[in-house]
């Protein structure tokens, strides 16, 4: 069995649709079906009823969706594992992010932790936010930085970990702007067909807090219609600006897009949320290191940057 096949499982399962699905797999339809076929005829079952649109997962594919998660995240996290004990230069630190926090908010954080440790060298990892949460809890990541909103859990066993609030940032309605350079959307005059977003796959923590703000409106907010989904702000960026979308992003990541003209704030701030950032490690980490951090996060978070992401 190829474990390409539990992958382009839960790609199907997804989307729904096999030529989308074989367009995120980089593969042809084709040879994306015979794949998923194999599948089916090496379990002895169907996984899907193609006689409805979009396809859904029969009953036996509903008990293999959990398994396929679990044996790909499994071989991810033994594959993590086995990388990091044969590297031949093994990090003091290492530090998963959320991919945002990674690209815009953790360099500097990093740099201003050293001026007050000292040198230390690091990996830093971006993975999916619950994985991300299992690798901590495995003692297989030292420290964690994730966006945080008390008003979504995050399924946290907070016994397990210790976490340090670091500071605060805000998720703001954007828009691309169109040919003429205006923003493509105006939520005020939206048009007949709703206003098209690129939302967050619904695996990710974010899809939980834009799950949170589409139940805070009303009949009287305008339409938001789903054009596309992913769970990487970086992808979703380029995608909005291309496709001209509107989009959801904290402001470490939208900052430079907005100051490039590459997209406009949107809503007068009327569909934007707040945001924490947090750092969390096991309770009982080992490290020396890692506990100097800690001690000296507890006093001084190094979070003097942020000011400069702020769009509002």
């Amino acid at each position: 069995m190829d474990t390409n096949w539990l992958a382009d499982f839960l790609v199907l399962s997804k989307r729904g649709n096999f030529s989308q699905a074989a367009d995120e797999r980089n593969i042809t339809q084709s040879a994306f079906s015979r794949r998923i076929k194999a599948l089916e005829t090496w379990l002895g079952t169907e996984l899907f009823d193609r006689s409805s649109y979009p396809v859904s997962l029969t009953p036996e594919g509903e008990i293999f969706h959990a398994s396929a998660q679990n044996v790909l995240r499994e071989l991810e996290l033994n594959r993590v594992e086995f990388q990091r004990r044969n590297s031949a230069a093994t990090p003091d630190i290492r530090l998963a992010a959320s991919t945002s926090l990674a690209l815009s908010f953790v360099p500097e954080w990093l740099h201003q932790i050293k001026q007050g440790c000292g040198a230390f060298s690091v990996s830093i990892d971006s993975y999916d936010f619950y994985e991300m949460v299992e690798l901590l809890g495995d003692r297989k990541m030292d420290l964690l930085v994730l966006y945080f909103k008390p008003e979504v859990p995050a399924f946290f066993e907070h016994q397990e970990f210790d976490s340090i609030k670091l500071g605060d940032d805000t998720m703001h309605l954007c828009t691309a702007l169109d040919a003429n350079g205006r923003p493509a959307f105006d939520v005020d005059k939206p048009p007949s067909t709703g206003l098209e977003y690129i939302g967050y796959g619904q695996t990710g923590y974010f899809s939980k807090v834009e799950d949170l703000l589409f139940s805070s409106m009303t009949a009287q907010d305008p339409a938001f219609v789903c054009a596309s989904q992913s769970g990487t702000c970086e992808f979703m960026k380029r995608l909005a600006h291309l496709d001209q979308k509107m989009l959801w992003l904290p402001a470490c990541s939208a900052y430079e897009d907005v100051q490039a003209g590459r997209l406009a704030l949107a809503g007068n701030g009327r569909y934007d949320t707040n945001l924490e950032i947090w750092v969390f490690k096991k309770r009982d980490a080992p490290s020396p290191l890692v506990q100097k951090i800690w001690s000296h996060l507890k006093s001084n978070p190094c979070t003097s940057h942020l000011e400069n992401y702020r769009l509002s």
